[in-house]
């Protein structure tokens, strides 16, 4: 398995719904930056919040940063966390990165980065035999306020014969 590089947001989404696991049982160990490490750590508590403590704790979720250099995003509205992950990504070869921004997807498509979202992983969880079934995480994922759409959601459970 490559290494896996994973953004703010489907972390923060999975542990929303206690299904962070699977972000481990799909791909073994995940990596992060040290800004998406503050993004996802706030100050403040949150649900998920304790299961993203122990994912740091426990080693699977690991931060290492890129090394330093003039790297600037091509694009516009690329966040600070998502150039982290872009540029950690050029520097590891044949990284996935984890991520479901427009702009950061758009970044690593134009610098030619692998990359999948978090309606995707829990696609590949099914297929791996992690969950009994995708339908009600997607959903889960949406009702817990993350943006997902229909398309999406349908598009998943298509390609995995749900």
């Amino acid at each position: 398995m490559s290494v896996v590089i994973a953004d703010a947001g489907p972390l923060i989404a999975l542990s929303h719904i206690q299904q962070l696991d699977l972000l481990r049982g799909v791909f073994g160990e995940v990596l992060i930056t040290s800004v998406i490490r503050d993004e996802i750590l706030p100050m403040t508590d949150y649900v998920g919040k304790t299961a993203l403590l122990v994912a740091l704790e426990s080693g699977w979720v690991r931060t290492l940063d890129a090394d330093s250099d003039d790297w600037q995003p091509l694009g516009s509205g690329v966040d600070a966390g998502e150039a982290s992950a872009i540029r950690l990504a050029c520097q590891l070869s044949g990284a996935l990165l984890v991520m479901d921004d427009r702009a950061g997807r758009a970044e690593a498509r134009a610098r030619r980065l692998r990359f999948t979202g978090t309606a995707a992983v829990v696609g590949m969880a099914k297929l791996k035999g992690l969950i009994p079934a995708a339908r009600p995480m997607l959903y889960a994922l949406r009702d817990s306020g993350y943006r997902l759409s229909e398309t999406v959601i349908q598009a998943v459970l298509d390609d995995i014969g749900e």
